[in-house]
């Protein structure tokens, strides 16, 4: 009987999500820049509580909790260091990624990513950014997927495979039909839910252990290491593990789709600049709620075999079956508000940005249908991959996002900031920062510095050093590229001969 009455508490939860999706969808326009960015109609509070629900993913409610319960008081650390980097993202970034878009007209990252290169050069970039996207922000839904079979299990003892085809399913019923604008409506409620559960379990699992303090005398008890703020780093070690998160954190606002399309999806730049602090009090309140939480679970339920499943399990034990079917549906806000946030963009590159040319005679004949169809294939491909590559949800998330972070990220950087670049400094910065951090990873160093930070620094050099060579050589022979003819005094021209090194600009 407690199963069927967490069943129909938790399917109220869906149907609201599935209802608030079709409302939206029926709001939508049978239109590309409706399906893809909302018609960019989104105000303040909606972008940022959007842009921080779907930053959150299941990492919140599993990872975040399984590195308190593994890690003890230094489990707060990766929050904090994040937070250096959302802020220094937030503080000068959005305002930038919404006037861009809006001046370039771009609906896509890799539309974006490309809008200041022309002819065969700007395809190249548009579509191994595309490539990219598809394939790590593939693997990060399959997480996402694989994070809900995870609760669904412990809450109904469902097999992780069905329960991934039953989330998948969930989350595609509202997104496949009503784009952007049903994942940024549906996004909203779950961004509520969530500040509910995370309170609530927080405030819950403090009292039945007694309070702060009576958590950091019970890991004390355990391994005095657990209640030591810095863990068993030392100071180099920490200093390397602040900076390398800080780094992904700047690398994850400027490199991660789904957040910076709700970017340009803003009315206007400075909508998007107002929502900063909506997004970075959010991240950080839901997310040392958790990690909190399960410090707490350490001591309420010792022994867990997956501590990424602790709060599922402290709340299967412990409350009334309606109860459990909230926090359910909070959990599962936390997974489907990024996930199908992450299988639009995906979609997007793979039916726009990897072939424009089959896209265009694709959506003249089918309109709005054909990316829908995408849509569908590519939630479907990445449900299936969570089905057969089975990983640690927080494995493969920082694994995602540490890739993207250190090859789309310097190349979007240069890109905002119109810095001077070209066809091939921005491949090189991608594929040179992507390089560095696979290597870093293997190497094992990621274990001390996250491979953001090299990754990211060695695309950003790289990338500087082939426009200064290239600069220089035009110099020397007299013509300039595509990228430096753009910057010419009106009355010069790319092919005048008599032009002074003063009129390029290094």
């Amino acid at each position: 009987m407690a199963s069927e009455i967490i069943l129909l508490s938790f399917s109220i939860f869906v149907v609201i999500f599935l209802g608030v999706g079709a409302y939206a969808a029926k709001r939508s326009a049978p239109t590309d820049v409706d399906y893809l960015l909302g018609s960019r109609s989104f105000g303040t509070w909606f972008v940022g509580l959007s842009a921080g629900a779907t930053g959150n993913s299941g990492f919140i409610m599993l990872g975040a909790v399984g590195m308190g319960y593994t890690m003890g008081l230094s489990g707060v650390i990766m929050g904090l260091a994040w937070f250096i980097g959302d802020l220094t993202f937030w503080s000068f970034f959005p305002e930038k990624f919404n006037r861009i878009g809006r001046d370039r007209d771009c609906n896509t990252i890799p539309e974006l990513l490309s809008s200041g290169l022309s002819g065969r050069g700007g395809l190249a970039i548009r579509q191994i950014a595309g490539l990219l996207i598809v394939v790590l922000i593939g693997a990060y839904t399959a997480a996402q997927f694989s994070a809900a079979a995870k609760t669904l299990n412990v809450f109904f003892d469902l097999d992780m495979n069905i329960g991934i085809i039953v989330s998948a399913l969930a989350i595609l019923a509202y997104c496949t039909t009503g784009g952007l604008r049903a994942s940024l409506w549906t996004d909203v409620v779950q961004a509520v839910i969530m500040l509910a559960i995370t309170t609530g379990m927080l405030t819950v699992a403090f009292i039945a252990v007694g309070g702060f303090s009576a958590v950091v005398d019970g890991l004390n008890a355990i391994d005095p290491e657990l209640a030591n703020f810095t863990g068993t780093f030392t100071p180099w070690t920490l200093l390397a593990f602040v900076l390398g998160y800080a780094s992904a954190g700047f690398g994850f606002g400027i490199s991660q789709p789904q957040v910076i399309v709700r970017l340009l999806a803003g009315r206007s730049p400075e909508e998007a600049r107002k929502a900063k602090w909506i997004y970075v009090l959010f991240i950080q309140y839901t997310w040392h709620c958790m990690a909190l939480f399960g410090m707490a679970a350490r001591l309420l339920i010792p022994g867990i075999d997956d501590p990424e499943q602790a709060l599922p399990l402290y709340a299967f034990q412990n409350f009334d079956p309606w109860l459990i079917g909230v926090i359910l549906a909070g959990i599962f806000s936390a997974i489907a508000s990024t996930a199908d946030s992450q299988v639009l963009v995906s979609s997007s590159s793979l039916a726009i940005d990897v072939a424009p040319g089959f896209y265009k005679k694709m959506s003249a004949r089918f309109g709005v249908r054909y990316q829908q169809v995408v849509t569908l294939v590519v939630g479907t491909s990445a449900a299936l991959a969570a089905i057969f590559f089975s990983s640690s949800v927080f494995v493969l998330i920082i694994f995602a996002v540490s890739m993207l972070s250190s090859s789309l990220g310097p190349a979007m950087f240069n890109v905002i900031l119109k810095r001077p670049t070209s066809t091939l400094a921005i491949s090189a910065c991608m594929v040179s920062g992507l390089v560095v951090a696979i290597s870093w990873r293997m190497l094992g160093y990621g274990e001390t510095l996250n491979e953001t930070f090299p990754g990211f620094l060695a695309g950003l050099i790289v990338h500087d050093v082939i426009v200064r060579l290239s600069s220089r050589k035009n110099l020397a022979g007299g013509s300039l590229t595509a990228t430096e003819s753009k910057r010419l005094p009106p009355n010069r021209s790319a092919t005048d001969q008599t032009l002074n090194p003063e009129d390029a600009q290094p």
